[in-house]
Parts: C-alpha cells; sequence; structure tokens
C-alpha cells in the first residue's frame, strides 16, 4: 500500500521546514501515534508526519518497526525546536529530546 493510500483518512498540514514545505499527516489519537510510519516502505518527497499532544510531554521514540530512514523534530508549544535526530531503520536505540515537547516531526 502506498503513503497517500495509508493515510487518506488523516488531516493534513502544510508546514515550512529549512526553506522546503512540507505536507505532514497528523498523528493526532492514541492509535495513530502508535502506528506513526511504520507501515511506510517508501516516504514520498516532501511527506512526513506531525505528532500533536494536548499536554507537553517526554515520551521516548523508536525506529524498531520503521523500515525508512527519518529525521525526527521535538517541539515546544510554541512550534521553537528542542532537538532533532538523524534515525537509520529499525534502530533499537530510543531518542527523547532534553526537555517536554508538545509536537514531533518525522520526515
Amino acid at each position: 500500500m502506498h503513503f497517500h493510500e495509508i493515510f487518506k483518512s488523516y488531516r493534513k498540514v502544510k508546514v515550512p521546514i529549512k526553506g522546503k514545505r512540507y505536507k505532514l499527516v497528523v498523528a493526532d489519537t492514541p492509535e495513530k501515534k502508535r502506528i506513526g510510519l511504520s507501515k511506510v516502505k517508501k516516504l514520498p518527497v516532501g511527506n512526513g508526519m506531525l505528532f500533536v499532544y494536548k499536554t507537553p510531554v517526554n515520551h521516548a521514540f523508536t525506529m524498531e518497526k520503521t523500515c525508512i530512514p527519518l529525521t525526527i523534530i521535538f517541539l515546544d508549544d510554541q512550534m521553537n525546536i528542542i532537538d532533532v535526530f538523524k534515525c537509520r531503520p529499525f534502530q533499537k536505540r530510543k531518542v527523547r529530546p532534553k526537555s517536554d515537547y508538545s509536537y514531533v516531526i518525522e520526515i
């Protein structure tokens, strides 16, 4: 199944990141956050996922079930970058920013 088919029912937002415009599918439920991009075999250029949390959290992220490389960007409630991690497919090492976050972008 292709990226756009997997996420056809998800809300989408357009966000500028480092001078490029990205179309992000929004993970705003516990189930969507749990699955993340783990079902994606190929991430189309200019696409990614935005995780939204109602209150700041500090959960670790893992790439254990994800078969594509990702850049994971942790942001505070004002959308300021807290930390950025470049992750490899199936990476078991968990990543966690230095402080609580409200949003995460995976591209």
